[in-house]
């Protein structure tokens, strides 16, 4: 049941002397107050086990949630933090693509944090949620902390950071489509398969993508990384591109992430060549069935901004302030790729129009269907990992 006692903005900034770090103010951030200034999603309860005080937050099970509005300022890093005991996670959302989030599960009172830079927005949620496991998580002592202007951080999608070298220093990516380099400027990747034309033998369509190399590719439940991007997309009507993507070692794909003007029935859109673009993402489960989740719709010549986590293959993908989740198969060698893989099918009837690994086919598709566009530009773009 959504409770919706409360949904104002909660929080101001502490001013203090130069160089001191601010807080934002949570309000009953140890929930002595009961649900007071928190909004939340059953199974959440209040918990006389505390780390602090005499209450704090249990939550029993998915979907269980809760989560307060706090102001903050544009363009500057913070760090949120709570003490936590269990199984679950914690973390932000400003409904416009920035989702950042800390899992966790310990046995023990633990304070866990996680650091991020804000964009454009002045306010967003402090969340925290059950993380899928059969035990309850407890939560306490909620705090957000501003470092300062960060405006020129890397992070902050007001200013164009430099392409992280571990993308392109050829030590743990490789690329699939050479001419032209994607690599256009220090702050810039554009990726061109109606180019490149680059073609592999099970491949759907001419690709233009980095990908982790063979040599470092490990377990999908042995993987913990972050990847974020702005992307601009340029597409033909009828376009359908996978700009992120996950695959094992059989090479059954384990997450894509699509931008498409296709007859998908179930998306935002869901109409082939009007031009409107729907994002979503598909993710494979442990019981090996595809779940989809619609996460929005763009125009050619629209930007919007996309995070990716995998945490040891519980992954997670956020684009206009919606989310898809869920804990993936894993697969003894994985690799995540990004860019633009340009399909080779039918917007209408979804059927692929060339015969896979046939170039030339292709290009006959493409010159059918009249995609003469595709371009995918990415700028502040982030990656970490523990490969």
């Amino acid at each position: 049941m959504l409770n919706t006692k409360s949904l104002v903005l909660l929080a101001t900034l502490t001013a203090a002397a130069a160089g001191v770090a601010q807080a934002a103010t949570i309000d009953n951030s140890g929930f002595e107050n009961g649900w007071a200034d928190w909004n939340e999603t059953d199974p959440a309860s209040i918990s006389s086990s505390a780390f602090d005080g005499s209450q704090s937050l249990k939550i029993s099970g998915t979907p269980g949630r809760v989560f307060q509005l706090v102001d903050v300022e544009k363009n500057t890093e913070y760090t949120v933090s709570a003490y936590v005991k269990g199984k679950g996670q914690i973390g932000i959302n400003d409904n416009n693509g920035l989702f950042k989030n800390v899992k966790f599960d310990v046995s023990s009172w633990t304070k866990v944090s996680k650091t991020f830079t804000t964009a454009s927005k002045d306010s967003l949620q402090v969340f925290a949620k059950h993380n899928g496991s059969t035990s309850d998580v407890r939560f306490d002592n909620f705090e957000l902390t501003a470092t300062g202007d960060s405006s020129n951080n890397e992070n902050s999608s007001s200013s164009n950071a430099d392409i992280p070298s571990i993308i392109t220093n050829g030590n743990l990516f490789e690329l699939e489509g050479n001419d032209p380099h994607p690599l256009v400027n220090d702050t810039t990747l554009v990726f061109v398969p109606l180019e490149t034309q680059h073609t592999t033998s099970s491949g759907g369509g001419w690709r233009h993508e980095y990908k982790i190399k063979s040599s470092k590719r490990q377990a999908m439940y042995d993987t913990r990384e972050e990847f974020s991007a702005t992307y601009k997309v340029e597409l033909s009507n009828g376009s359908k591109t996978i700009i992120a993507q996950h695959h094992g070692s059989d090479v059954s794909t384990l997450m894509k992430l699509y931008v498409a003007d296709s007859s998908e029935s179930g998306l935002i859109d869901s109409q082939a060549n009007n031009g409107i673009f729907d994002v979503y993402v598909r993710l494979l489960g442990t019981d090996r069935k595809e779940d989809r989740f619609a996460l929005g719709t763009v125009r050619s010549g629209e930007s919007f901004d996309v995070t990716m986590t995998n945490d040891d293959g519980f992954v997670t993908v956020s684009a206009f302030g919606e989310t898809g989740e869920l804990l993936v198969l894993d697969d003894d060698s994985t690799y995540f790729k990004f860019g633009n893989y340009l399909q080779s099918q039918d917007p209408v009837t979804r059927e692929d129009c060339g015969t896979r690994g046939d170039s030339e086919s292709w290009a006959d598709c493409y010159d059918e269907l009249n995609i003469t566009k595709s371009k995918i530009t990415l700028t502040n773009v982030k990656y970490s990992s523990n490969h």
